[in-house]
C-alpha cells in the first residue's frame, strides 16, 4: 500500500474512533487492537489475477469464488457416494483457483486492450514479487511475458553517452551532413518486465 493511502486510511479509522469515544465516552474495545494492528491490514487486496477475471465477460471467469468454497468443502449442496469423488472435487477446485485466471487470460480476444488502464502499479510489483515464489503466477506471468513479445517491440535503444569534458584540436570534425552513425554507439537492450507491463497495460503509476 502507498503512503499517502496508508496515511489517509488510518486518519479515517482513527476518526471514526474518535466519535465513537464522544458518543460514549470511551473508545470501541477493539480501537486498540485495529490501530496498532492497522499496518498489518490489507485494505487493497485485490490482485492481477482478479483483475483478468473481473473484466471477462466469460461465464467461467465467476468460478473463483465457488472453486474456494468447493476446495473448503467439497460436498457442499452435494451428496457424495463414493469416497473419491470427494477428492476430485476437492482437487478440481484447487487446479481451479490456481490456473481460472490463466485459462480467462487465453479467453481474451485482446487482453492487452481489455485491460488497459485497469491495473494498478502496485498490483504489478505484488504480481511481480509473487512470481518468486508462485509457481501459478510464474507460470501466468510466463504467458504474458510472451504475448508481449509477441504482440509489441519490447527493445529499447539508447546511444552511448559522448564526453564533452575535454575538447579535442578539431571539435567540428565528427559534424557532417555525411556522417553515418556508428553501430557501436547504439546500444539495443530489452525493457524490464516490469517496463512491459507498465507500457503495455498503460498503468498510470499514481493510479491507487
Amino acid at each position: 500500500m502507498k503512503t499517502d493511502e496508508f496515511r489517509i486510511r488510518f486518519t479515517v479509522f482513527n476518526n471514526i474512533f474518535a466519535v465513537f469515544k464522544g458518543l460514549y465516552g470511551r473508545p470501541s474495545p477493539c480501537h486498540d487492537i485495529i490501530i496498532y494492528g492497522f499496518p498489518l491490514i490489507q485494505l487493497n487486496n485485490i490482485v492481477l489475477e482478479e483483475k483478468i477475471l473481473q473484466n471477462s465477460s466469460e461465464k467461467q471467469a465467476k468460478l473463483l469464488g465457488p472453486a474456494k468454497r468447493a476446495h473448503k468443502k467439497p460436498d457442499t449442496g452435494v451428496e457424495i457416494n463414493n469416497k473419491s469423488a470427494y477428492y476430485v472435487i476437492r482437487d478440481c477446485a484447487m487446479i481451479t483457483q490456481k490456473y481460472l485466471a490463466l485459462h480467462i487470460w487465453n479467453c481474451y480476444p485482446d487482453p492487452f486492450e481489455s485491460l488497459k488502464g485497469k491495473l494498478t502499479a502496485d498490483e504489478v510489483t505484488d504480481f511481480l514479487k509473487r512470481c518468486e515464489k508462485n509457481k501459478a503466477a510464474l507460470h501466468l506471468k510466463h504467458v504474458i511475458v510472451g504475448d508481449i513479445r509477441a504482440k509489441f517491440d519490447t527493445t529499447v535503444t539508447t546511444s552511448k553517452t559522448f564526453d564533452y569534458s575535454m575538447e579535442e584540436e578539431d571539435i567540428y570534425s565528427y559534424y557532417s551532413d555525411t556522417e553515418e552513425t556508428d553501430n557501436d554507439d547504439i546500444v539495443e537492450t530489452e525493457m524490464t518486465e516490469e517496463q512491459m507491463f507498465m507500457k503495455f497495460f498503460d498503468v498510470d503509476p499514481n493510479k491507487l
